[in-house]
Formats: structure tokens, C-alpha cells, sequence
């Protein structure tokens, strides 16, 4: 099948993490057999460095199409009409290109709006990959609701990266969506014989965002008053990286708990395999990759109910606490500290890699690319039998 893909992004040398699922599963898909195109529609502000404008290029042998406009926090109104603008533009180059789409699979919400376009104008089936987190907030606003729903109407399938999301799409807007979980490239995560040592290092990875829980984590590890053997660091970048610094120097944790800013994958795939234990004390996720990519390391995990995780983190592999909960998330860390050597690591590794394989995942989704395929020809076929 000949497979359009549409992002917000893809992956680049100054945004390795843009894009990342969307572009995760497009190799995969490739794998699995079918012919892929990467359309990617930038919307990021003018702040987010990069080629604006139209222009082709590939990456690992994947035609890509990206679209940059530089607009950044407008209103959703906005975005998604410059959207629809752009990808009428884009598929008009796909098509000369490569000729026209058998399915149309958009990822999160606006993309899914913006791809909308496309598929009551020219009847491509469209499927929806739903990743947004805002739905596992206990507040939604109103008009996203709506935003959702006027999405969610046009797609032929809807597809859900964890069951507490599906729930959340199915009581909030009343759609049915087919759980399929992210696809993960563990292929550089891998499970290592590590050194041992009187050194425990905890691992966290993730933006230094609210939603990540990166005080919570920090609070809670000053509170389990370890020794000086015991460290925690910290991966990722983002608006709350200042603070999270001043709150770890008032602590007096500035010899024990690192920042260690943004990696690339090949360099967080080899800090795992450097330290003992995952944590991160999320408040919402619709999946939790970064979760997957660590036990496929061995990693013993601490992680919370936040919407993902639940999914897959079992005793045999981690722990598992509330959300908003440092008491917990203290006892977690102490309790894996005691515990973290008696997991079996090569056990972590590969059960995670068989739940989560490219080639399982993409077999998922291409049973919901034919079965859509399937009700399209009946569907026609009727039709025809009645205009006779």
C-alpha cells in the first residue's frame, strides 16, 4: 500500500526528538513492505530554527515533503486553516511525484483536522493516530472539546496509543478507537552487562516541562536522604530547566542530582547502560515511550499512573505509583535502591522487545489499513448496485 503520512514535524540534527513516533512508525511501516511519504507541516514559531518554506528531502531512505511556516501560538482556528492551505499544496506534490495515496495516516489532533481536507476532497481514507496528552488532564478546555470532535468526525478510523486514552476519546467525545501502542525504536537500546559497583545512579529523561513532574522527582529524592553513592540524572531541555536548578541548589542536591540538558538517542541509549534504575514521575502521558526505550535497556522502571505505563509496567519489571504523590514516589526510589539489582535485566529486555517491536506494531496498524481498504470496496459496490 502506498501510505501518506502527515506530521507536525520530523526529526532533525537541531530537533532529534520532532516528530520522533510519527517518523518511528514510518520506517516500520516501510519495513513491513509498504511504500511510505513523510508529509511534515511545520507550524513551530519563527524562534525554532530551520528551512522554511516547501522543499523535499529523505532521511534513512524515506522520501520526506516538509512544509515550514513559522507561526507558532496562534489560535487553533488559524493554524489549522494556514494547515489545510498547506498540505492542498503538499499532496499536489506527492501526487506528481509518487502518485496518489491509498491511505492518508495523520498523528494528534491538528494534523488529523489538517488531513481532513485532503480526504473529503479526494476520498482517501484517513486514519488518526491519537497521541495528545491534554486528554489525560483532569481539565480539558471547552474548546478543544469541540476542536476534537469536529476531528475525530471525519476520520475512517481512529487509532488510540493506550487503552486509558481510548477510554478517555470514548466517554468525552462517544468514538471508539482501536488501541495500537507507539512503535519504538529500541534498535540502539540494548541490554548490557553492567559493572558492579557501591554506585547507584537513578536515570530521568524527558522535556523540563510541568507535565513531567521533574519537581516532584527532585523533592522526593531529597526527602529519601541518600548517601552520597546515590545519584540522579536528569536528560532533557525545556522552559523549567532555571528553576529546576535553583530548586536542586536550595536543596543542597548539587553534588548528587545533574541536569544534563538535551542528548541525542544514541547518546541517551548509552547513559542507560550506565546507570541502574529509571524514574520519571510524569502527571500525564498517552504512552510513555522513554519508559519502553529504558526497559528495553534491562532498566527496572518507576513510573506513574498518568495514563501509559499502567499498560506495561508490572512488578516483574518495575514499580508503579500515583501521580502527584512525593510520599510514594519516596518510597519508590528507596525501595529501588534496596531492590534495583534483583530484577532480571535480560528478562526487562526482552519482553518489552517482543510487545513493542516495529514489525508487531506495524502489523497492527496494517490490519486497520486493510480493513478500512476492504469496507471502501463494499461500500462501493453497493453504491454501484443501487445507481444501476
Amino acid at each position: 500500500m502506498k501510505i501518506l503520512i502527515i506530521s507536525h514535524g520530523y526529526p532533525q540534527t537541531n530537533a532529534p526528538l520532532n516528530g520522533i513516533f510519527e517518523f518511528d512508525q514510518a520506517k516500520a511501516l516501510k519495513a513491513y513492505g509498504h511504500e511510505v511519504i513523510f508529509a511534515s507541516i511545520d507550524l513551530r514559531s519563527i524562534r525554532r530554527k530551520r528551512r522554511f518554506g516547501k522543499h523535499w528531502t529523505k532521511k534513512e531512505e524515506i522520501p520526506i515533503i516538509d512544509y515550514s511556516i513559522p507561526l507558532g501560538r496562534f489560535p487553533d482556528l488559524i493554524l489549522t486553516f494556514v494547515g489545510k492551505l498547506a498540505i492542498k499544496s503538499v499532496y499536489k506534490d506527492v501526487v506528481k511525484r509518487y502518485g496518489k495515496p491509498d491511505i492518508l495516516h495523520a498523528h494528534f489532533t491538528m494534523m488529523g483536522n489538517i488531513a481532513s481536507v485532503i480526504r473529503n476532497k479526494f476520498n482517501i481514507p484517513l486514519i488518526i493516530t491519537e497521541h495528545n496528552s491534554a486528554i489525560n488532564e483532569k481539565n480539558i478546555p471547552a474548546s478543544f472539546v469541540r476542536f476534537a470532535q469536529n476531528t475525530y468526525s471525519q476520520a475512517d478510523r481512529l487509532i488510540a496509543v493506550s487503552s486509558q486514552l481510548a477510554y478517555k476519546i470514548k466517554s468525552i467525545w462517544n468514538f471508539n478507537s482501536k488501541v495500537i501502542h507507539n512503535i519504538v525504536d529500541i534498535s540502539i537500546f540494548n541490554c548490557e552487562n553492567k559493572n558492579i559497583s557501591d554506585n547507584f545512579i537513578f536515570l530521568s529523561v524527558g522535556n523540563l516541562v510541568h507535565r513531567k513532574g521533574f519537581d516532584l522527582l527532585i523533592n522526593a529524592f531529597a526527602h529519601a536522604n541518600f548517601d552520597d553513592h546515590v545519584s540522579l540524572k536528569i536528560i532533557g531541555d525545556g522552559n523549567l530547566k532555571e528553576n529546576l536548578q535553583q530548586q536542586i541548589d536550595s536543596l543542597g542536591l548539587s553534588s548528587q542530582v545533574q541536569l544534563l540538558g538535551r542528548m541525542e538517542r544514541d547518546e541517551i541509549a548509552e547513559s542507560m547502560n550506565d546507570c541502574d534504575a529509571f524514574v520519571l514521575a510524569s502527571r500525564a502521558e498517552t504512552f510513555g515511550v522513554v519508559y519502553i526505550e529504558a526497559m528495553s535497556a534491562g532498566l527496572p522502571v518507576i513510573a506513574t499512573t498518568c495514563g501509559g505505563p499502567e499498560e506495561f509496567v508490572t512488578e516483574g519489571n518495575g514499580i508503579l505509583i500515583p501521580t502527584e504523590n512525593e510520599e510514594k514516589l519516596t518510597e519508590a526510589l528507596i525501595k529501588m535502591r534496596q531492590t534495583a539489582r534483583k530484577y532480571d535485566r535480560q528478562a526487562i529486555s526482552e519482553e518489552t522487545r517482543k510487545k513493542f517491536a516495529p514489525q508487531t506494531i506495524a502489523s497492527q496498524i496494517t490490519e486497520v489499513y486493510v480493513d478500512i481498504l476492504n469496507s471502501k470496496k463494499i461500500e462501493r459496490k453497493f453504491n454501484e448496485k443501487l445507481n444501476k
